[in-house]
């Protein structure tokens, strides 16, 4: 089931890439895959305090513009993922799916390593949900107790020697999430007004290790 769901929103995000890279060949504009793993943790004590960290998986192909190339622009996919493990069978789940682009600009070099300051912006898909494992049978998923979307922006520094590059960003997140109706219903029976939706503050401070080459 989890896979049915990154699939619907991530299929037309290697769409993209593809055509991306096709674009690439016709204008002879250098052309780079990226890619990269890393850690997140929240700026928010209350949210961390449920989820103290999580993995991040981005992927995109980067255009080298303007200034010999010292400028990249790169359409970008991704995921993040944050668990929270309440017993030994259940384990609440954070996923936020990423679509967006990011700008990098080579500012100067020290040795074989380069610096590049970035900016970049994705719309995100964020869902709150329980997974249950019982060892041998399959794992099931609970409906989403929130759900919803919104933009992104992150700002950080990569430092990449040849082909891999480690990076350091912080991201500003603010998405408003939407809960479950049967949720409100049973609190609304226990004598409590849930609203039917609340900003959260989603700031992540990440850390990564990444490639770039030239397929």
């Amino acid at each position: 089931m989890i896979v049915r769901r990154l699939g619907k929103k991530t299929g037309w995000i290697g769409i993209l890439l593809l055509a991306s890279l096709r674009l690439n060949a016709q204008q002879e504009v250098p052309v780079y895959l990226e890619g990269e793993f890393g850690v997140d943790r929240f700026g928010e004590a209350s949210i961390r305090s449920v989820f103290p960290a999580g993995a991040v998986i981005r992927l995109g192909a980067a255009f080298a513009l303007a200034d010999q190339g010292r400028l990249r622009l790169r359409p970008q996919g991704g995921v993040k993922y944050f668990g929270n493990k309440i017993d030994e069978e259940i384990t609440e789940q954070l996923l936020v799916i990423k679509a967006g682009v990011q700008a990098s600009y080579d500012v100067f070099f020290i040795g074989q390593a380069t610096f590049f300051p970035y900016l970049g912006v994705d719309y995100n898909w964020v869902s709150n949900f329980d997974m249950e494992d019982y060892g041998e049978e399959d794992a099931t998923y609970s409906e989403n107790y929130l759900r919803g979307s919104g933009m992104s922006q992150e700002i950080g520094l990569r430092v990449q020697i040849r082909e891999w590059y480690v990076k350091a960003g912080y991201e500003l997140f603010r998405p408003r999430l939407r809960a479950k109706r049967s949720i409100i219903e049973d609190d609304l029976a226990g004598g409590y007004l849930t609203p039917s939706s609340h900003a959260f503050r989603f700031n992540t401070l990440n850390i990564s290790i990444g490639f770039s080459i030239q397929p």
